[in-house]
């Protein structure tokens, strides 16, 4: 029997490559992808936040509390972190964090009520200490300003908790301005 008739070819050419493309796929999209993923979405969950502020270096900070949403998305390559703190102001920010195989290293991005910019910070994951630690800028407040150089350490202490700090330089020596503490609801 000759097949000639070309929707036939073409229908068979379909089935036959069906199987290879999903086989392509990752076994499962639930799990993530390497060692630096699974690390971060160790963190997925809800927490409840102690937030720690100070406005000036020699002042005492102001202490307010709040919660966190993690979750890991897309593909499992991004921890999305939803940040809400009861400080009377209606804080809420979002961030990501996420490790780039390309460059090897971990970028973090935060964003917030309080600025209409983004804190945009690269950096690497100490598996000894388990710490992360990124360093980049954000935006002046006011137009034409200078960028901000910021630090951000973030310590995991057991499974259940962990500490962010937040450093900002101002033309000097940086300043701790946000200490956040982590406790794992669920």
């Amino acid at each position: 029997m000759k097949f000639t008739h070309p929707l036939l070819i073409s229908l068979m050419a379909a089935t036959i490559m069906v199987p290879v493309a999903v086989a392509a796929r990752p076994a499962s999209p639930a799990a993530p992808i390497d060692p630096h993923h699974r690390e971060l979405a160790s963190l997925a969950g809800t927490w409840s936040v102690r937030q720690s502020f100070w406005s000036k270096a020699s002042a005492a900070p102001k202490i307010d509390r709040g919660t966190a949403e993690f979750a890991m998305i897309l593909n499992r390559q991004h921890l999305r972190q939803t940040l809400r703190i009861d400080d009377g102001t209606h804080f809420e920010g979002l961030g990501y964090i996420g490790y780039d195989n390309g460059t090897g290293e971990f970028f973090s991005t935060w964003m917030d009520v309080n600025f209409p910019g983004m804190v945009v910070a690269r950096g690497r994951f100490d598996a000894g200490t388990r710490t992360y630690i990124f360093r980049g800028s954000m935006a002046a407040p006011t137009p034409g300003g200078s960028e901000i150089p910021v630090r951000e350490v973030m310590a995991i202490i057991d499974r259940d908790h962990f500490t962010y700090e937040y450093f900002e330089a101002h033309g000097g020596p940086e300043m701790l301005t946000v200490r956040l503490e982590y406790s794992r609801v669920r």
